[in-house]
């Protein structure tokens, strides 16, 4: 177990500098922004909700590296409500500079909510870019990753199959559509799996500041404790600001 451990954090630690690796790679195009949403009610009910979501994508004609971290934190008559953090990697090889790619995803997942202390996953996957345009992408990707967990009642580890697709679309010159659908499963029962809903549309203010609404869906299939739903549903409205 020790061993699969330090593996996996070698492996977390080496994947942004594969990326950087080939930062002398020419047509390369980094996009970043830091996106920030609020909600506040009063009156019947006190309720908060804070969120923060930091993207940076790096794409050239060799290789693509997307990258995201996203918390938020919320309060319901002063106890807490919402508590979590999803830091995503994925770094992308185009077999020639075609449609197909290989490469290594990673997340690291913490929930207080749902009592989950930390989820790491890494694992290797293979992917088709059905549209890769600079207006239009539109992805596929399926690959196995190890997981270890730890909860507040459990501690182990599994092997899972993921199947992901992202869909981009830049429809005028100052919106935006987005889809990103994920769904994984414990190899050794299927029903024991969680997924990953997001879509939403933004629209730029000005060459830096963009407005956005997004929803997010985040399900699973065998949540911990009666309380927890299987499906933890979010709409957002914020201020994106790119860099």
């Amino acid at each position: 177990m020790k061993k699969s451990k330090g593996m996996l954090l070698v492996a977390l630690v080496a994947l942004p500098l594969a990326g950087f690796a080939e930062d002398a790679v020419t047509n390369t195009t980094w996009k970043s922004s830091l996106a920030l949403g609020a909600t506040y009610k009063d009156g019947n009910t006190e309720k908060s909700l804070f969120t923060m979501n930091l993207q940076g994508d790096r794409f050239s004609p060799e290789n693509d590296w997307i990258n995201s971290l996203y918390g938020e934190y919320g309060k319901t008559e002063g106890d807490q409500t919402e508590g979590k953090l999803r830091g995503q990697s994925e770094y992308r090889h185009k077999f020639g500079g075609r449609n197909f790619f290989g490469g290594v995803f990673s997340e690291a997942y913490h929930d207080t909510i749902k009592q989950i202390r930390v989820r790491v996953k890494v694992g290797p996957n293979l992917g088709y870019y059905f549209i890769n345009e600079e207006t239009m992408k539109l992805d596929a990707t399926a690959g196995i990753n190890y997981v270890y967990e730890r909860t507040a009642l459990t501690e182990g580890d599994h092997v899972e199959a993921r199947l992901a697709g992202n869909y981009l679309w830049d429809f005028s010159e100052i919106g935006t559509y987005y889809l990103n659908v994920e769904y994984s499963a414990n190899v050794e029962d299927a029903d024991d799996g969680n997924g990953l809903f997001i879509t939403g549309v933004k629209s730029k203010l000005s060459d830096q500041l963009t407005i956005f609404i997004e929803l997010r869906d985040e399900y699973d299939n065998l949540p911990d404790g009666a309380d927890i739903d299987h499906n933890d549903v979010t709409i957002i409205a914020g201020l994106a600001y790119d860099f």
